[in-house]
């Protein structure tokens, strides 16, 4: 519909504009009863929303004009007014015309019923109502005037007492306004007045201390002329959220610029200041120069630049645990495959060119993630050519007084030297790091044991990262008979300053610093753990190509890796179990997969052929690996046995979880390892 507004109030119109234009309707407005007949006789409505008490022609008078003329009376008419003496105001109301008569406020669904009600009972084709029902105009004048007289009185009547209530407040105001004044001179903080737009109203003393202004030149400025932009958008955020939600609010660290341009720092209260008509005038606070503090704290920072290193260490460590470590990931994934898919192609095939740019650009990429993990690690390295059996033995005996006589110690060293490049200092702190962890895992007591050995780069574990590259590499094994971690601890361990001690006993740095020094020497460290089955940590460093006593791999691998028989893993990791269970179908095998001992045995009474060979872990929930070996071994007195652990074979006999001369494979694993010791074992 097309409606047309009639009040002399802005405000009001406004308000029935957006109701009205929110339930899809056209609004046209007018100030007055004369200016609507104007546009109602240039345009015509659809309906007529009009006020009472307005200057030039009041409602009433507009509502008789339209009902007098006749190609206007069929509009319906709504009296919408505050002024309202009684019932005999809405009996003149529709006396005279008007189909329907609300007093305000009224509640916008009310309304807007009664708007859907008055056009939907206007007959549009019938005028209503007749000319002759309307009451003579000396009847309407005189209804018209008492009316008026009485609403005139009442509005008389408001506007007193209203002027009354205002000088008492006026008067109550300047009573206290010295007392007032006083307070806000004693207090050293601060305290403002601005008006909507930031501009100062009033202040105190402090205030203007503060910022280093006098009163005169403070007077009227805005936020603008004492800080920077970014600041000033920061009070302007503040003053707006106050203002939408009339709740106080604290600012934290607004940074003024005082009048010499030197910059002081204030936390601030923001809240609303209301006219007696509570309609917003401005905002007042209480403001606090928190300089001082702010320059403690620099200080503070200053004196603990000794920490900077670690701290880079942990912002570097938390990338390399996220970009290096999954990045890393993908790497393996595009690097790993796209070497394989280049072995497959022919120099002449379209796509070759192509995947070696992608397989470059991994390299790059690769290398860029090498030097991410150095960016954090600033110690100088004096690097020398030197056996690492030496390393061990040499600090043997340090390393006994340091971890106490309530731990042995067990060193299983190979025969042949592990020549490596390596900064020894660094290298024996990576040793004391670890002894000492180890150590505090063993309160109670327990074994350490250190082993060496040769590794090479494809038997070390699958999910190596892609600075391990190809080649020969000198193992060091830390393992220990302590308390364990957990997976959650396990993959925060390198985090700087993360650590399960008391704040007496750790600070979190060791095994970061180790971790930094490893990458710094171009390996890898690799850890496996259980709660309550102590922990292994192995480090890798590249065998030095600067000597001919590299050592090849003790056995060769056989000719064939590929099989027919039937083999039983149990494995409760159940990605580890279908890691090996691809591994070994892609080699011909027929394996029946089990997640523990319990069900291993029920698969086993389901099955009716063969079991060449049995693949199980050491340490499983429930029935362990070798108390289910005692059940098998009865039915199956001659199925090969090959056992899988996280832990060294030292470890592993050590807590007499194994007999002697049994075979065993350590996780995580590989493709080409795995594969070679089963076909090892069958073969035997």
């Amino acid at each position: 519909m097309n409606v047309l507004i009639v009040d002399d109030q802005e405000e009001n119109r406004y308000l029935l504009e957006a109701l009205l234009t929110g339930n899809g309707h056209d609004v046209t407005a007018a100030c007055n009863g004369e200016e609507a007949l104007e546009k109602l006789k240039s345009g015509g409505a659809d309906l007529i929303i009009s006020d009472i008490l307005m200057p030039v022609m009041d409602g009433f008078e507009l509502c008789r004009k339209v009902r007098m003329d006749e190609t206007l009376r069929q509009i319906p008419f709504i009296i919408y007014t505050a002024t309202y003496t009684g019932p005999q105001d809405e009996a003149f109301a529709l006396k005279i015309g008007a189909d329907r008569f609300i007093v305000k406020p009224c509640e916008p669904d009310v309304f807007m019923d009664a708007v859907r009600d008055v056009t939907a009972a206007a007959d549009r084709s019938v005028v209503s109502p007749p000319a002759q029902a309307q009451p003579r105009e000396e009847e309407v004048l005189k209804l018209y005037n008492e009316r008026l007289v009485r609403k005139l009185e009442q509005k008389m009547l408001q506007l007193e007492n209203e002027v009354r209530t205002r000088q008492k407040a006026e008067e109550i105001l300047r009573q206290s306004e010295e007392k007032y004044k006083t307070i806000l001179r004693s207090i050293e903080d601060g305290y403002y007045e601005v008006d909507l737009k930031g501009n100062f109203v009033f202040f105190n003393r402090s205030m203007c201390r503060i910022i280093d202004y006098s009163a005169s030149e403070m007077t009227g400025m805005n936020s603008q002329d004492y800080m920077d932009q970014e600041n000033a958008r920061k009070v302007f955020q503040t003053f707006n959220h106050v203002y939408s939600t009339g709740e106080p609010y604290r600012a934290l660290d607004w940074e003024l610029i005082k009048k010499d341009g030197t910059k002081c720092h204030v936390d601030t209260s923001v809240s609303l200041i209301r006219d007696p008509d509570g309609k917003p005038i401005g905002f007042r606070g209480i403001a606090r120069d928190v300089t001082e503090r702010k320059i403690a704290e620099k200080e503070k920072a200053r004196l603990t630049e000794q920490l900077q290193q670690a701290q880079r260490m942990e912002s570097i460590g938390r990338l390399a645990g996220g970009v290096a470590h999954d990045f890393n990931n993908l790497l393996s994934i595009i690097l790993g495959y796209g070497e394989i898919i280049l072995e497959d192609l022919d120099r002449e095939h379209p796509h070759r060119e192509p995947l070696e740019q992608i397989y470059q650009a991994g390299i790059r990429a690769r290398a860029l993630t090498r030097q991410l993990l150095a960016f954090g690690r600033k110690q100088v390295l004096e690097t020398r050519i030197m056996d690492l059996n030496n390393v061990v033995t040499g600090f043997e005996k340090l390393l006994r007084r340091l971890i106490g006589e309530h731990i042995q110690l067990e060193l299983t060293l190979t025969a042949e030297p592990l020549p490596v490049r390596a900064d020894i200092t660094q290298l024996e702190q990576v040793l004391m790091n670890l002894a000492v962890n180890a150590r505090d895992a063993m309160g109670n007591g327990g074994t350490l044991i250190i082993e060496t050995a040769f590794a090479d780069s494809d038997l070390i574990h699958e999910d190596a990262p892609p600075e391990v590259a190809s080649g020969g590499y000198a193992m060091i094994g830390f393992s220990d008979t302590g308390h364990g971690m957990d997976q959650e601890t396990l993959s925060r361990i390198f985090e700087p300053f993360f650590t399960t001690k008391d704040k007496e006993k750790g600070t979190g740095l060791g095994l970061a610093t180790s971790y930094g020094i490893i990458k710094q020497h171009g390996g890898t460290i690799w850890v496996y753990s259980e709660p309550g089955q102590g922990s292994i940590f192995k480090i890798y460093l590249p065998i030095s190509e600067e000597t001919d006593v590299l050592r090849k791999p003790a056995s060769p691998m056989p000719e064939s890796l590929n099989g027919t028989e039937t083999i039983l893993l149990v494995e409760d990791n159940e990605m580890v179990r279908d890691l090996a269970r691809i591994i070994l179908q892609n080699q011909g095998y027929k394996v029946l997969a089990a997640e523990n001992g319990d069900a291993a045995l029920s698969l086993l009474d389901r099955h009716a052929g063969a079991i060449h060979l049995l693949l199980t872990d050491v340490v499983m929930p429930g029935m362990s690996g070798k108390d289910m070996i005692k059940q098998i071994s009865g039915r199956f007195p001659h199925i090969r046995v090959l056992y899988m652990s996280g832990y060294t074979n030292d470890v592993i006999a050590h807590r007499g979880l194994l007999d002697a001369g049994v075979f065993f494979i350590q996780k995580p694993l590989s493709v080409k390892a795995l594969a070679a010791k089963v076909r090892e074992v069958l073969d035997a």
